[in-house]
């Protein structure tokens, strides 16, 4: 832990100075300690002054606010945090301060994208963001498996897949519309259109619909549990 703390600039403390000391407290707990974390914050008590911050996965604020009343925000960042390229989305507690809104936004914003959602949209999001790097990179996985089988080497196959998904996002994102986009790209009786018959006639759409359903399903039901 010492050795941690060095590396990374950090202090570890007791639960109870981290909550008398702390202006911004940063839960994040597996979901299976937060009733234990959540009863002892209590306990200490929390100053209605704090700012709250959650990333503990289907735990909705209501359930927090049983515990306190501090001002809360409730974060689903995802994996691409860690470069710098995430898709964070988040939703306040009620009457969330200037202050409170302006120190989130700058905190998270350094991780890549935020966009605020309403609470009931936060499972859906999950499925759509809080998952979909792992249904993407699956996804680049199976191009870069179909290029080594055509007899690329794994390194050149992987770095294609990942480079064709990363520009063909960066498109989006710059604004075009992904119908147009694939207007400009399949020429009739041309390699894109071929391909995309196949994802056609293999109701690809509607399948990849019920990978994101499936997540946010799971989602909802985590809620339900802390309920």
């Amino acid at each position: 832990m010492r050795e941690n703390e060095k590396e990374l600039g950090i202090t570890s403390t007791t639960l109870q100075t981290l909550v008398k000391k702390s202006d911004i407290i940063l839960l994040a707990v597996r979901p299976h300690q937060a009733e234990g974390v959540l009863s002892e914050m209590a306990r200490i008590g929390v100053d209605p002054s704090k700012m709250v911050v959650s990333v503990l996965a289907g735990v909705q604020l209501a359930y927090y606010q049983k515990y306190f009343t501090s001002q809360l925000l409730r974060l689903l960042p995802n994996l691409a945090s860690a470069v710098g390229e995430g898709m964070s989305i988040f939703t306040y507690g009620p009457s969330p301060s200037v202050e409170f809104r302006s120190l989130t936004n700058l905190l998270f914003s350094c991780m890549g994208e935020i966009i605020e959602v309403p609470e009931n949209l936060m499972d859906i999001s999950c499925g759509i963001s809080g998952s979909g790097p792992a249904f993407v990179i699956r996804l680049i996985a199976a191009m870069a498996s179909a290029g080594e089988k055509g007899g690329l080497s794994h390194e050149k196959a992987l770095k294609m897949a990942a480079q064709t998904f990363s520009g063909a996002a960066k498109l989006i994102l710059k604004g075009k519309d992904p119908s147009i986009l694939l207007s400009q790209i399949a020429v009739p009786n041309g390699t894109t259109e071929a391909g995309l018959r196949v994802m056609s006639d293999h109701h690809m759409d509607e399948h990849f619909r019920s990978v994101v359903d499936a997540a946010a399903k799971r989602s909802k039901e985590l809620s339900e549990e802390f309920s």
